[in-house]
C-alpha cells in the first residue's frame, strides 16, 4: 500500500512538472512586470527539484560566463553609442539580464536528467507526457482563436486575417515552436490525430518560420525511415556522411533564402518603402530592419560584437541605422540566435557557441535528431534565451544518460 502511495505522489509531483515545462514554452513572451513566466519558474520552482546539473552543461555554463566577461570588456572600451532605455534596459545591465537568462535556460535544461534520477521516468514517459500537455494547450487555444475569429477579438490572434500567434510575440515564432513539436512526435510516437492538430495550428500562425522548418524536418523525417538513407546519417561511412552533409546544408541554404526573400526584395526598394511606410513597426523594426542594421553592427565589431542583449540599444546608432529611423521601444532582430550571436558577441562568440554544440552532441543516427531539434530553432529565428530548445536539450541529456549508464 505505501509503495503505491509512493509511486503515486511520484507520479502526480513528476506529471505537475512538466505540465508546468509545457506552460513555460507555451507561454514564453507572457510576463509579470519585468520578469517572464518561465523565467519565475526556472528562479521558484524547479530549483527544487535540481538536484543536480549534468556535468556536460558546463560547457554551455562556461562559454555562457565568457560571453558575459567578453560583453563587459566591449562596453567598457567602445565609443558605440547606446541608447538608454533605463531600469534593465541600459548599458552593462542588459548583458547581465541576458546571462542571467541564459543561466536560467540552463536551470529548465536540467529538468528531465533530475525527474529521471529522482522519479525514474523514462524519456519516452516523459516526452509522451510533454507533448499531451502541449497538445492540451494548443487545443485550448485552437478554441480561443474561433472566438477570436467570431468575435472580432484579439486574444491569441492579430491582423485582419486573424493571424494565429497564441501567446507569443507574433506567429513567427510560435508556429516554429509549433513545428518542434511535430517533429518530436514525428520521431517518437507518430499519432495522426496529434499531426492533425500541430498542422492546423501551423498553418493559422502563417508563419514562414514555422513552414521552412518543418520542410527541414520532413527531411529528415524521411532520411530515418529507410535504412539506407539512415545509413548516410552515420559518421563511419564518411562518403556518404559527408554527401549528407552537403544536401543537408544546400537544403537549408535553399529554404533560408526563400525565407529570407521578402526582407531581401524590401530592402532593395528600401528608400521607397520608407517614405511609403515610415511608420510601419513591422519595417523600422524586426527582421526587415535588423536585416540591414545586423550586418553594419558586424561589419564595424567583428570579433567580440557589442554585447550580451546590446543590439537594441546600439540599433539607433546613425552609423548602424542608415535610413532607418531613430525608433523608442525595444526592439529585437528577431533573425535567430546565431545571428544574434555574431551581433553581440562577434566571430569569437559564435565559434565558442557552435565549439559547445560541437562538443556536447554526437553527429550521429538518434543523435543527431536531437542535435537538429536544438539547433533549427535558433537559425530559424528563436533567440537564444528561447526557453524551448534548451528543454530539448534537456531530453537530449536524458537520452545519453539512458544509453550510455
Amino acid at each position: 500500500m505505501m509503495i503505491f502511495i509512493h509511486a503515486k505522489k511520484n507520479f502526480t509531483i513528476s506529471s505537475t512538472l512538466l505540465f508546468l515545462t509545457a506552460i513555460a514554452c507555451q507561454l514564453t513572451d507572457v510576463t509579470f512586470g519585468p520578469v517572464k513566466v518561465w523565467e519565475l519558474m526556472a528562479i521558484i520552482i524547479f530549483p527544487l527539484f535540481t538536484r543536480k546539473i549534468e556535468t556536460r552543461f558546463f560547457i554551455f555554463i562556461t562559454v555562457f560566463v565568457l560571453f558575459l566577461i567578453l560583453s563587459m570588456i566591449k562596453a567598457s572600451y567602445t565609443d558605440i553609442f547606446y541608447f538608454d532605455y533605463g531600469g534593465l534596459k541600459s548599458k552593462y545591465i542588459i548583458s547581465i539580464v541576458r546571462f542571467i537568462e541564459l543561466m536560467l535556460c540552463i536551470i529548465v535544461a536540467s529538468v528531465p536528467f533530475n525527474l529521471a534520477r529522482i522519479y525514474n521516468i523514462s524519456l519516452d514517459i516523459m516526452v509522451r507526457r510533454f507533448i499531451n500537455y502541449n497538445i492540451i494547450f494548443t487545443l485550448a487555444i485552437l478554441f480561443l482563436f474561433i472566438a477570436d475569429f467570431t468575435l472580432g477579438t484579439n486574444v491569441v490572434s492579430y491582423g485582419p486575417s486573424h493571424r494565429l500567434r497564441a501567446f507569443y510575440v507574433e506567429g513567427g515564432p510560435y508556429g516554429l515552436f509549433l513545428s518542434t513539436l511535430f517533429f518530436l512526435e514525428a520521431i517518437f510516437f507518430k499519432r495522426k490525430i496529434f499531426y492533425a492538430i500541430l498542422l492546423v495550428a501551423l498553418f493559422l500562425t502563417q508563419s514562414k518560420a514555422g513552414f521552412a522548418s518543418l520542410a527541414v524536418f520532413f527531411f529528415l523525417i524521411v532520411v530515418y525511415k529507410y535504412p539506407l538513407l539512415r545509413s548516410f546519417t552515420r559518421p563511419r561511412n564518411i562518403f556518404r556522411f559527408l554527401t549528407m552533409v552537403i544536401v543537408g546544408i544546400a537544403f537549408g541554404a535553399f529554404i533560408l533564402l526563400k525565407v529570407s526573400e521578402g526582407y531581401i526584395n524590401e530592402l532593395n526598394n528600401i528608400s521607397e518603402s520608407l517614405n511609403e511606410r515610415g511608420d510601419d513597426p513591422s519595417l523600422v523594426m524586426g527582421r526587415i530592419a535588423a536585416t540591414y542594421i545586423g550586418p553594419n553592427i558586424i561589419l564595424d565589431n567583428p570579433y567580440v560584437g557589442v554585447g550580451l542583449g546590446a543590439y537594441s540599444l546600439v540599433r539607433n546608432d546613425p552609423q548602424y541605422r542608415g535610413p532607418f529611423p531613430v525608433v523608442s521601444t525595444w526592439d529585437l532582430t528577431g533573425l535567430g540566435g546565431f545571428f544574434n550571436l555574431l551581433i553581440e558577441n562577434g566571430s569569437i562568440g559564435l565559434i565558442l557557441f557552435i565549439l559547445a554544440i560541437w562538443k556536447y552532441f554526437e553527429f550521429k543516427g538518434q543523435h543527431l535528431i536531437f542535435a537538429i531539434l536544438f539547433i533549427i530553432p535558433f537559425i530559424f529565428g528563436a533567440q537564444l534565451y528561447m526557453v524551448y530548445p534548451w528543454f530539448y536539450l534537456g531530453f537530449y541529456s536524458l537520452y545519453r544518460r539512458e544509453h550510455y549508464e
